[in-house]
C-alpha cells in the first residue's frame, strides 16, 4: 500500500533531488564527470592497444617475436564501460534538463474572429 501512495505522489524525494542538482550545479558537474570518465577510458584503451601493437611486433633478445595474445576481455570491458558512462550521462541530463513542450501557438487564421460580425 505504501508503494502505491508513493507512485501517486510522483516521488517527492526525486523532485527534491532534482531541485538540488539543478540549483547547486551538481548535476552539470555530474554529467561532465561521467563524460570525462568515458573519455579517459577511451584514451586508456587506445594507449593499451597501441602498447600491445608496438611490443607484439618487436623481436625479443632471443630473436623470437612476442607471442602475447591480445586481451579482448579488456577491450570489451572498456567498450561496455564507455557506453554505460555515456548512457548514464545522457539519462541524467535528460532527467535534469527536460524541456516542457508547450502547446503550439495557433495562427491568426485559425483563431475565431474577435467580434461575431467580423469576417476575414
Amino acid at each position: 500500500m505504501m508503494a502505491q501512495s508513493g507512485l501517486r505522489e510522483g516521488y517527492p524525494m526525486f523532485s527534491k533531488l532534482r531541485e538540488v542538482l539543478l540549483t547547486q550545479y551538481i548535476g552539470a558537474f555530474l554529467i561532465a564527470l561521467l563524460v570525462w570518465q568515458a573519455l579517459i577510458e577511451t584514451i586508456s584503451q587506445l594507449i593499451r592497444s597501441g602498447y600491445w601493437i608496438y611490443y607484439s611486433n618487436r623481436s625479443s633478445a632471443l630473436g623470437e617475436y612476442s607471442r602475447q595474445r591480445y586481451r579482448w576481455d579488456n577491450l570489451v570491458y572498456s567498450i561496455v564501460s564507455i557506453i554505460l558512462y555515456l548512457l548514464v550521462a545522457y539519462a541524467v541530463g535528460k532527467w535534469l534538463y527536460e524541456q516542457r513542450v508547450s502547446p503550439p501557438v495557433a495562427d491568426a487564421e485559425d483563431l475565431p474572429p474577435s467580434h461575431p460580425g467580423e469576417a476575414q
